[in-house]
C-alpha cells in the first residue's frame, strides 16, 4: 500500500512545479514549454563541457597529481 502513496506524492509535486512554471510565465503554457527547452538546452551544454573537462583529466592527468605506482608516463617510455 506505501507503494501506491509514494507515486501519489511524487505526482502532486511534479503538478505543483508544473503549475509554477506556467505561472511563471504569465500563464502562457507555450512560453513555459519554450523556457523549458532552453533551460535543456543549457543543461545539455553544461554536461557535455564537463564530460569533456573529465575526459581530459583522466586521459591526459589533472595538474597537481601526482601518479600512482604502477602507472606509466610518457618519459618513462622514451628514451633519452
Amino acid at each position: 500500500m506505501t507503494d501506491r502513496i509514494q507515486p501519489t506524492c511524487d505526482m502532486d509535486q511534479m503538478e505543483a512545479d508544473v503549475t509554477a512554471v506556467i505561472e511563471a510565465c504569465g500563464g502562457d503554457p507555450r512560453s513555459a514549454i519554450k523556457a523549458l527547452l532552453v533551460e535543456q538546452h543549457i543543461q545539455e551544454q553544461r554536461i557535455e563541457r564537463l564530460a569533456a573537462a573529465l575526459s581530459f583529466g583522466y586521459v591526459r592527468g589533472r595538474t597537481g597529481v601526482t601518479p600512482t605506482r604502477g602507472s606509466s608516463s610518457h618519459r618513462e617510455t622514451t628514451g633519452s
